[in-house]
């Protein structure tokens, strides 16, 4: 029995991480952009015809939120053509296949808009916003991702939304834990919302529900998040206590002010947003953390240091 996986976006954030601690790491296929190109089919096909895959997961995605903000709109701009034209080349090749392929869709909690008409934290169910005014032009294209999946593959896909993702290091990029402790060692961070509702991902846990979802060929949309919300303040500042020992040193803001004085439109930054992860502990038999026992576990592993 064949037991490869393709992986694509093996390099980023997430997927370079799931590649050290996957159950099935030692049957990775993980070809770089320059070997497949997922905006190109004929390089899918070729990939696919190639080797027998016994499921995709699909990591690969244009995540720089204010880039993407710069092509808002724009259908022929990188964050439309990677993001829904290679996703649904992706999902069309393996429907097109004559083996059957398990293809997991790494999605965002930035597909619901986290307003004050549609607030979170959203269960697993709950419908992508269709609105543009309403998302980022990144949240925008990742939800039409997912409509693609669905629409092409039906119930035969799995979607599992992630949110912030944080793990205690990774040298070529900083991310949403990360950043701020970089920029206070540095006496350079910025003032943190104290009214902007989130949650985390640990991305340790988001890579175990993957290899529960593969070994189980679970299909259906799944979340990977805390159990809990909290706000950028508060999450920094508990971050900054446990690695530097030092409190009362964020600043806090209202979202509201900062964006009225930047001129910042609402829906760049979600008020009320995170994930309900009920159901998916449900189906994946799997406990996620709150985002205390996160940032004690990302200490533990070295975050800071």
């Amino acid at each position: 029995m064949n037991d490869l996986i393709l992986v694509t976006g093996s390099e980023g954030l997430v997927g370079s991480r799931f590649l050290e601690i996957s159950e099935s790491k030692n049957n990775f296929h993980t070809p770089t952009q320059i070997e497949m190109d997922i905006t190109k089919p004929s390089e899918i096909k070729a990939i696919l015809a190639s080797y027998d895959f016994k499921a995709i997961i699909h990591f690969a995605a244009y995540t720089d939120v204010s880039a993407a903000e710069k092509e808002r709109g724009n259908k022929n701009g990188d964050c439309w053509l990677v993001n829904v034209e290679g996703t649904r080349n992706l999902a069309e090749a393996v429907k097109a296949s004559e083996k059957k392929i398990h293809f997991v869709h790494i999605s965002t909690d930035m597909v619901f808009s986290g307003s004050k008409r549609d607030r979170g934290p959203y269960r697993e169910d709950h419908k992508p916003e269709r609105d543009l005014s309403k998302l980022t032009w990144y949240g925008y294209t990742k939800a039409e991702a997912e409509r693609e999946v669905l629409n092409i593959l039906g119930e035969q896909v799995s979607i599992l939304r992630i949110i912030y993702p944080v793990r205690a290091s990774y040298e070529a990029r900083l991310d949403y834990i990360r950043l701020p402790l970089s920029l206070h060692d540095r006496n350079e961070l910025y003032p943190l919302f104290s009214d902007q509702h989130i949650s985390i991902s640990f991305i340790d846990e988001v890579c175990n529900a993957i290899d529960v979802i593969i070994k189980r060929n679970l299909y259906g949309i799944y979340h990977a998040s805390t159990t809990d919300t909290t706000t950028p303040y508060e999450l920094i500042s508990l971050v900054i206590e446990k690695t530097r020992g030092e409190k009362n040193k964020v600043k806090s803001i209202k979202l509201d002010e900062y964006l009225r004085k930047n001129n910042i439109p609402e829906y760049r930054y979600p008020r009320y947003g995170g994930l309900k992860v009920e159901d998916s502990e449900t189906k994946l038999d799997f406990k996620f953390s709150t985002y205390k026992q996160v940032i004690d576990k990302l200490v533990a592993q070295g975050l800071g240091k």
